[in-house]
């Protein structure tokens, strides 16, 4: 029998797919969603679109019948509304129904979706076993394999198979790949749980049928770099099959002795290394000698969850543009766009003939890689790949178990030169829905925003990273930077409330630790508290306690999943955990100030010139994180903790002033400060005007016309500079060109994501050290929704059921379009300002409003929505006209001076 794993890398080249799905049925799932968020329980909660629903009401069926009916709801609310019945069984198929009606009770849409409950562990999956073989650090990984023969007199209703291995895994149905899963599951901390993931199977494919699983080392078994205490334990699995008959009597094939193993192909497999395959070993059904029985796990996670966030999938490929030879039978391919992923190639070559791949940022002046950027100095390996051919054919291949930043490619080992199709770049990412677009008529600004996406998608594997290469780790301070522009821009709501479960896990223990005091070199080991994240979530590599700059994540991160999805379920479940964190950071004030932390990270010169002191950033940061709680006391309905908290802001805002108010020369003294005094509200209203004005004095003078802000002051600096009078400042900013500049990141160095250090000066020696995929980087481009496109959530009506629009820059831009896909639907604002003329056409999704603000843009302007006269109720400033509250519609705004 030819090899049914060879079979099914041809299969996931040329893009045949098996018929297996993930829980939902694709074809409901624009207009129902069904979640579980296991980490809080086994519940269901039901979303759909809403429409113009006043009331709904929610049924369940199962085999036809149904079960459950909910009470007729008076409401608008159509998102995560839980199941309020009696307890479901785990594993079983229901369908749900939810009718809705207008607010005369005519009938509207009806939706419906299938879903099945989780499995509980362990009593759900007793009849399977953790598994294991027998491992040698340097040995292959291994193939097990199940030959499946079911019931032929029973019809089969349903068929699903569960699945985890902590080391990640690829599972095989008659040597067809099931689902599309790549890198699953999400990376958690294995000593507490890890997910399982749930595929429908054909059951005619089932029949008579043989399921092969490969196990990776994945996060699990990362025993190659940093030490030997990043590893959890040897790849093992959990698997059942569960077969659900017409009768209702249920089987179930799980994991136990009776599986088989032999070592694969893989011979070598690192998340951060690489992978290397030798076709050669691939797998001969005849040779019966080779298969050896299973045998129990000794060490494996202690708990499973259903894995409940987006899986990491292939989401898009990239073509190489060019192809050079610096060296003899040295190839270098240029994909012409940074991307994290891995390579797929094609190739006809000879038996034992090893091709080698070595992937890089970079290349040096003689067009070699030059893999500095992705971390060699930390990781000591350069990220490589090696395929050793079988011969006689065309073969396809991919990796499976690792990935990589890069888009140079060395490719070794070819014998004629190889065209452009021989390889093409996978893009890998959490398979998130885009909920954004942005586009202007400035060709800098869209640059910056295609950038910041490509990087964001670059950083979004299971958790949100640094970087796609040296650590791959989830820093806490890098996360909270770029939360409003991964919202903005990708549907991250279950994504972010699995990191902040992370994050909990994380925190959990009391531990030894490293500490940071005034800075990232002042350093000590302490006991850290219960409750207190570690500087990065999930995993082994901690990196020390959270100082106050990143650790603030833990209170950030679930007022903004309920500022800009409505979650209030999630807010109460972490308010705890934002109670800890600000209580423990206020515990550490002296005289009102918070003095450790690491600072304004990474400005345009490097760490060295951080120019903001660690006192202002950190201090500021806590100052937030006391008004977030008092938000969210507010909207929980803690009163004593509210007023506990509100006067706690007031010291602290005193304090500060007290410290670091400059009121001479209306400034804090940096960039950076003054920018995060601003837009956090510790600013008196009769100095923020002039703290405006500093912060542009600063830019002219110490920053050479350019900004010297780090990553916190960067993703605020545009907001709070357009807000104060400071407009024109910004269009400067963003449109500039030369040395000093962002455009100089591509013209000059020919960027294609956002580097570590923005490299926006002569400094390429320290630019090219550094990672060139670094999210961090890109908080500002939230603004581009926010303040180009106007788009915002009210905190008052969260979740974009309210909308606030108010758009910047309309005077300097000719045009800007901006949308985001809320819970409620898609939200539009798109603008042109020509000859004088200003045209804003906004669309209000079903039950949402939206409170209008118009540009002012001459004292005597007149305005109309949809072709009638309106008449601002107020100014809001001297930029802005409010001209009321609106219901769901689109609306064209025309404004134009009298005069005309």
């Amino acid at each position: 029998m030819k090899s049914l794993l060879n079979t099914v890398l041809i299969i996931l080249l040329i893009g045949l797919s098996v018929r297996c799905s993930p829980s939902l049925p694709q074809e409901d799932r624009e207009s129902m969603e069904v979640n579980f968020i296991t980490n809080i329980d086994d519940v269901p909660r039901f979303s759909w679109a809403g429409s113009s629903q006043a009331y709904y009401q929610i049924s369940l069926h199962q085999s036809g019948k149904e079960i459950w009916k909910g009470e007729k709801q008076a409401t608008s609310e159509h998102t995560d509304i839980k199941y309020s019945g009696d307890l479901l069984s785990a594993g079983e198929e229901y369908h749900v129904t939810v009718s809705t009606w207008d607010a005369q009770e005519n009938a509207l849409e009806e939706y419906a979706s299938t879903f099945f409950p989780p499995l509980s562990y362990p009593g759900d999956w007793n009849k399977a076993r953790w598994i294991s073989f027998d491992y040698h650090a340097d040995s292959a990984l291994p193939v097990f394999r199940k030959e499946i023969a079911l019931n032929k007199s029973k019809e089969v209703e349903n068929a699903r198979l569960y699945i985890s291995a902590p080391g990640f895994y690829e599972a095989f149905l008659n040597g067809e790949k099931i689902g599309e899963n790549v890198l699953d599951p999400a990376q958690t901390n294995f000593e507490d749980y890890t997910f399982y993931t749930a595929y429908d199977l054909d059951p005619e494919e089932l029949q008579n049928s043989l399921l092969e699983v490969m196990l990776g080392n994945g996060w699990y078994n990362q025993n190659v770099v940093w030490n030997k205490s990043m590893i959890y334990g040897q790849p093992v699995f959990i698997a059942q099959i569960i077969i659900n008959y017409g009768d209702g009597t249920r089987e179930v094939i799980g994991t136990d002795e009776s599986w088989q193993w032999q070592t694969g192909p893989i011979t070598f497999s690192n998340i951060y290394a690489g992978e290397y395959y030798d076709a050669r070993r691939e797998l001969d059904e005849t040779r019966e000698d080779r298969w050896k029985a299973a045998s129990p796990a000794k060490l494996h996670p202690k708990q499973l969850k259903e894995q409940y966030l987006p899986p990491i999938r292939e989401m898009e490929e990239v073509k190489t543009v060019k192809i050079t030879e610096p060296e003899p039978g040295l190839y270098v391919f240029d994909l012409g766009q940074n991307i994290t992923g891995w390579p797929s190639i094609q190739v006809k070559g000879t038996a034992g003939q090893e091709i080698t791949m070595r992937f890089a940022e970079e290349i040096d002046n003689s067009g070699n890689i030059d893999p500095t950027s992705t971390g060699v100095k930390a990781t000591k390996h350069v990220q490589t790949c090696k395929y050793i051919c079988k011969g006689d054919e065309m073969e396809y291949w991919q990796p499976q178990f690792t990935y990589h930043g890069f888009r140079y490619i060395e490719v070794s080992g070819l014998k004629e030169k190889p065209g452009l199709d021989f390889l093409t770049g996978k893009v890998l990412y959490s398979s998130m829905e885009q909920a954004g677009t942005f586009t202007s008529s400035e060709p800098t600004i869209n640059k910056l925003h295609d950038l910041t996406v490509w990087t964001i998608k670059g950083n979004m594997q299971g958790i949100p990273t640094d970087c796609p290469h040296r650590e791959k780790c989830g820093w806490t301070g890098d996360a909270h930077a770029v939360i409003h522009a991964l919202i903005y821009n990708m549907d991250s709501r279950l994504f972010l409330t699995k990191y902040m479960f992370d994050m909990r896990s994380s925190g959990r223990n009391t531990t030894n630790e490293l500490y940071f005091g005034e800075s990232f070199h002042d350093r000590s080991v302490i006991k850290k508290p219960a409750g207190i994240p570690t500087m990065i979530v999930p995993g082994r590599r901690t990196s020390g306690i959270a100082s106050p700059d990143w650790g603030t994540a833990q209170v950030q991160v679930p007022w903004y999943l309920y500022l800009y999805y409505g979650q209030e379920e999630i807010l109460e479940t972490f308010y705890p955990d934002m109670k800890v964190w600000t209580d423990y950071i206020q515990a550490k004030n002296v005289d009102g100030i918070i003095t450790h932390g690491l600072g304004d990270w990474c400005p345009p010169s490097g760490n060295q010139t951080i120019e903001c002191p660690v006192p202002i950033s950190s201090s500021a940061f806590h100052i937030l994180d006391v008004k977030l709680m008092i938000e969210a006391a507010k909207v929980l309905g803690r009163s004593q903790d509210q007023g506990r908290y509100e006067e706690q802001l007031k010291q602290l805002i005193s304090s500060f002033n007290r410290e670091f108010l400059n009121p001479q020369d209306s400034t804090y003294g940096s960039q950076t400060a003054d920018v995060l005094a601003l837009e956090i509200g510790i600013v008196p209203d009769e100095f923020k005007k002039g703290v405006a004005r500093s912060i542009v004095k600063d830019i002219h003078g110490n920053g050479d016309g350019f900004l010297t802000t780090g990553i916190f002051g960067i993703s605020r600096l545009f907001k709070v500079l357009s807000e104060n009078g400071q407009e024109a400042e910004v269009y400067r900013l963003l449109t500039k060109t030369g040395v000093n500049s962002f455009d100089y990141m591509w013209e000059k160095y020919d960027a294609t994501t956002l580097w570590e250090v923005l490299p926006v000066k002569d400094l390429a020696e320290l630019y090219n050290g550094r990672s060139h995929s670094h999210p961090m980087q890109g908080g500002f481009d939230a603004w581009f929704y926010s303040g180009l496109g106007g788009i915002n959530p009210s905190v008052e009506t969260p979740g974009f059921e309210k909308i606030i629009f108010k758009p910047y820059l309309s005077q300097y831009i000719q045009n800007t379009k901006a949308s985001h896909r809320s819970r409620h639907g898609q939200i539009t604002s798109e603008w042109h300002n020509e000859q004088g003329e200003f045209t804003w056409n906004i669309t209000i999704p079903e039950n949402t409003t939206a409170d209008i603000y118009v540009p002012i843009h001459a004292k005597d302007q007149k305005i109309t929505l949809n072709r009638e006269a309106v008449i601002a109720r107020e100014e809001s400033d001297e930029k802005f006209s409010f001209i009321g509250s609106y219901e769901a519609g689109s609306y064209t705004i025309n404004v134009s001076t009298t005069s005309k």
